[in-house]
């Protein structure tokens, strides 16, 4: 079977970059899943990590994606002619396919082990578009989780009580883990009885780090920052040396 598809791909080898592009996810993360060993690569020199089409193909499948590599890495980039005749004779993409992630919203065949239907399984890019989340963060929900899976109408797919499942631990460990070393503005507002004015001024002046909360609506204080911030704070002020004295 691998001679097989061997003989179908042109033997291309892709950069970091443009293998990540194919694939749709992060320079760094291709660069992780070589590290690991999930994907071969041949080092050329100095920066000159290159991967073959095939190899990230077979490796896309497994994860029930497909390739779309760059028009850069393709034969016959320069030969418009030739390139547009190739298109005209392909055949066409069956299923609906999200150009954005590179995978199949629409299933592309009717068949699924028995047992397995729409609504007892989430195809991969269900999942993505369902919850809102990338590849790599799916990739990692998925190996953290042990999340079992079967091929199902040409990609890859899972259970939908153990995706929600593990989304959910995940988001209570992520939300948990926020919680524990990052003050809101309400918290600190009601603990040393701030105005919100007074919370951000005192961020900006002493260099608390800031980061958004999930959706971005707000502010999260990192605390190590605040309490250092504010001992030295307390140190020098007018106020608080007037009390000692």
């Amino acid at each position: 079977m691998g001679k097989k598809q061997t003989s179908q791909i042109p033997n291309i080898l892709l950069s970091v970059k443009d293998a990540s592009v194919a694939i749709s996810v992060s320079s760094k993360m291709v660069r992780l899943l070589i590290a690991s060993g999930r994907l071969k690569a041949v080092n050329l020199g100095k920066r000159m990590t290159r991967i073959s089409l095939q190899e990230l193909t077979d490796f896309a499948e497994r994860q029930g994606c497909s390739v779309v590599p760059p028009s850069s890495s393709l034969p016959f980039n320069n030969d418009k002619r030739e390139r547009n005749k190739k298109n005209a004779n392909a055949k066409p993409e069956t299923g609906n396919v999200n150009k954005k992630i590179k995978c199949r919203i629409t299933p592309a065949s009717d068949i699924a082990p028995e047992g397995v239907t729409h609504d007892s399984h989430y195809t991969l890019a269900e999942v993505m578009s369902k919850f809102n989340i990338k590849y790599g963060r799916l990739y990692e929900i998925r190996n953290r989780f042990q999340l079992p899976s079967v091929h199902a109408w040409g990609t890859t797919a899972f259970r939908k009580k153990d995706v929600e499942k593990a989304i959910a631990k995940y988001d209570e460990e992520q939300g948990k883990a926020q919680q524990e070393a990052y003050y809101t503005c309400f918290d600190i507002m009601q603990k040393y009885g701030l105005g919100k004015t007074q919370v951000r001024r005192f961020a900006e002046t002493h260099g608390v780090r800031i980061k958004k909360a999930k959706g971005g609506r707000a502010n999260l204080y990192l605390k190590a920052d605040w309490e250092a911030a504010r001992k030295k704070a307390e140190k020098t002020s007018a106020s608080t040396k007037a009390k000692r004295s």
